[in-house]
């Protein structure tokens, strides 16, 4: 494939420039320990053209300049200062490049893929390549697939989401002369990175940062935490993560029976279950966890095309729980604690982990990880004679290639009608059976909730 290489002007507001916001200076954190392979942070995809829906190479070209001019997180470098320290730069006016492959319309898919492997086997130049990757596979003069790639220094994926759903309005709506769409232009006073970033940086960030490290510090300072299993003294030749990923149409419509009966949240019930699986199994009366916190809670930041997400620090005592339903009541409470004290200045919390730790070489470190990345989590309504059960054989396990690098790492996330949850753990300590099994209890412990449900509760 050699495709040819067009630009797509944009023309912003302003030029401004700011330090990193909080989340912003977690994901640089995580590039830097990544590096040469911060690839893995790419955040890739592809939309596929409807059959029968034309789309002109010329207009998908506009659309590009419209979000990039949109949205500063698309149009921004992050150099290093004179001090080294990263930075970022929004830039007022430049141009994106596209890449554009030309088919005789037999085969979308394959230029479709060699973008996609392009774009995320690739690092992006930080300092300076703007944030976004766009490939059009054109046929006929049509677009039959876009495929794109975000820096997760510009988008998160709730991020994401939000400009994937102003993408498809602006082309679904009759286009106006700015050619938005009905897309209505951001608010003068909308937040920006770099607004955040400065926002962070005044005393009342400060305070709200002190905050979160005088819970991490109550919470965590001056005791065990979870452990990993021993470690199974894995030759240094094998892989060193493995990542299963199951699909379950049951545990989907299980979960909903249990938060419904409950009033909690479907996250709520996977992560108490999943706290009470980790208890089980590792015989400790205290679950410490890691959880993705999306920093959407303002209104104002709710739509925010920007990578907000930051780690919370979730800790819940277990011992002498009832059932798994007292303790899906306690992660539910321990939940809430660990969100609300999420969010701080990357340096402060590296310095207080190594404190409470060995020290900077050996900080304190959480081992388990938790992030729900739905869009939706409210029950899936269960229709009448319905037993989640039934559906246990429709269940389905994939092995997929490695993407994090933390020991225990659940991801939650959809597929359709399903609740798709997958596992990556570190091959030091979790042989892969081991990393199934998980998976395998984990459904078996949502459907087995839902069976104790009254019937008028589900």
């Amino acid at each position: 494939m050699n495709p040819e290489r067009k630009q797509a002007a944009f023309t912003g507001t302003r030029s401004v420039e700011a330090g990193l916001t909080w989340s912003q200076q977690e994901i640089w954190s995580l590039i830097e320990d990544a590096a040469p392979e911060d690839h893995v942070y790419n955040v890739v995809g592809v939309i596929h053209v409807p059959d029968g829906t034309r789309l002109e190479e010329d207009r998908c070209l506009r659309a590009v300049s419209f979000f990039v001019s949109r949205h500063e997180a698309l149009r921004t470098l992050f150099p290093r200062d004179r001090h080294g320290r990263v930075f970022q730069r929004v830039l007022r006016e430049g141009s994106v490049p596209v890449a554009v492959a030309h088919t005789d319309g037999t085969d979308v898919a394959g230029p479709a893929a060699a973008f996609r492997e392009d774009f995320a086997s690739r690092p992006f130049s930080y300092a300076d390549e703007l944030p976004v990757r766009i490939g059009l596979v054109v046929s006929g003069g049509d677009v039959r697939a876009a495929v794109y790639a975000f820096s997760h220094m510009a988008v998160d994926w709730f991020g994401l989401d939000a400009l994937l759903r102003e993408v498809r309005a602006y082309f679904t709506s009759t286009p106006t002369p700015r050619d938005g769409g009905t897309l209505p232009p951001l608010a003068d006073d909308a937040p920006r990175p770099a607004d955040l970033a400065n926002r962070q940086a005044s005393p009342e960030g400060v305070a709200r940062g002190a905050r979160t490290l005088r819970h991490i510090e109550t919470a965590f300072g001056g005791r065990p935490l979870l452990p990993l299993p021993p470690a199974l003294g894995t030759s240094t030749t094998s892989p060193r993560h493995h990542r299963a990923a199951l699909r379950s149409p049951a545990a989907n419509l299980a979960t909903g029976v249990v938060a419904r009966h409950m009033g909690l949240s479907t996250t709520s019930v996977v992560l108490g279950c999943a706290a009470a699986l980790l208890a089980e199994r590792t015989g400790s009366g205290t679950v410490d966890l890691l959880l993705t916190s999306s920093q959407r809670f303002d209104r104002d930041l709710r739509h925010m095309v920007a990578t907000l997400m930051q780690e919370a620090y979730f800790s819940v005592d277990v011992t002498g729980a009832a059932d798994v339903f007292e303790v899906v009541k306690r992660s539910w409470r321990a939940s809430i604690t660990a969100y609300r004290n999420a969010g701080c200045a990357t340096d402060a919390l590296t310095e207080l982990l190594g404190r409470l730790g060995d020290g900077p070489d050996a900080p304190l470190r959480l081992s388990h990880c938790f992030n729900d990345k739905r869009r939706r989590t409210e029950p899936v309504p269960l229709a009448p004679g319905t037993d989640p059960r039934d559906l246990l054989g429709d269940s389905t396990l994939t092995w997929l290639p490695v993407t994090e690098r933390e020991p225990f790492y659940l991801v939650v996330d959809e597929d359709g009608d399903a609740m798709e949850f997958s596992l990556t753990c570190d091959a030091a300590h979790f042989a892969p059976a081991d990393t199934e099994d998980f998976l395998r209890a984990l459904e078996n412990s949502l459907l087995t909730a839902a069976g104790r449900v009254p019937a008028a509760g589900g």
